[in-house]
């Protein structure tokens, strides 16, 4: 799968088909973008399967966005994730892939994917422990699967670590998560899960560790 890159100003894609990064010597890296991507793919569709069981719907993946900082440009900065993504569940990946992966959902659309899972009515009402205990055990799930997919693509171990669970303030959870970590991340792919009709779905972030030259 090709990557589809997006400055991180919001700006707008790297060239309409590619050739900045051609342009800039940078065909290598570009390689390496779209390998990453694809992997990134591979897992949302795996843990988009597994939501699928879970919610008992038919949920598919979006296509993934690359979410990258002007590699031509030593000082940008990758800029933060929006849209209102309240709540996530984050794990580091340990093996074969050094990334940092989230599982976030939108407020309103969390309280749909617990009441789905827990299989209550949407006049129930729901205790914080219940949300919590939902999305704590979702994380694990998805993550898992895309965990597992990606390290059978690569034939090595993965292993996701102990969860970190925000319930406000996911996005900048994230944030400040990816600027503890050790060396320079300077992308983010993106890709969304939803059923049709928007109800239930979520969004998958992987940040992987990325040397720049």
């Amino acid at each position: 799968m090709k990557a589809v890159i997006e400055k991180s100003d919001g700006s707008g894609q790297f060239g309409s088909d590619r050739e900045q990064l051609h342009a800039c010597g940078q065909s290598d890296r570009l390689v390496e973008l779209d390998r990453l991507t694809e992997l990134t793919n591979i897992g949302a569709g795996h843990a988009a399967t597994a939501f699928s069981q879970l919610a008992g719907s038919d949920v598919r993946t979006g296509v993934p966005t690359l979410v990258a900082a002007d590699f031509r440009d030593a000082t940008a900065l990758l800029r933060p994730l929006r849209g209102g993504w309240s709540t996530g569940v984050f794990f580091e990946l340990e093996g074969c892939f050094d990334a940092l992966v989230g599982i976030l959902f939108r407020e309103s659309v969390r309280d749909n994917v617990v009441r789905r899972v827990l299989g209550v009515g949407p006049n129930e009402e729901l205790t914080r422990d219940s949300i919590e205990a939902v999305v704590m055990e979702l994380g694990n799930i998805l993550v898992s699967r895309v965990a597992s997919a990606i390290a059978d693509t690569l034939g090595a171990r993965l292993l996701p670590s102990i969860p970190v669970l925000a319930m406000e303030g996911g996005e900048g959870e994230l944030e400040g998560l990816v600027a503890r970590r050790p060396g320079e991340h300077r992308l983010r792919i993106e890709c969304e899960f939803a059923e049709e009709t928007g109800q239930i779905g979520g969004l998958l972030v992987v940040v992987p560790s990325f040397a720049t030259p």
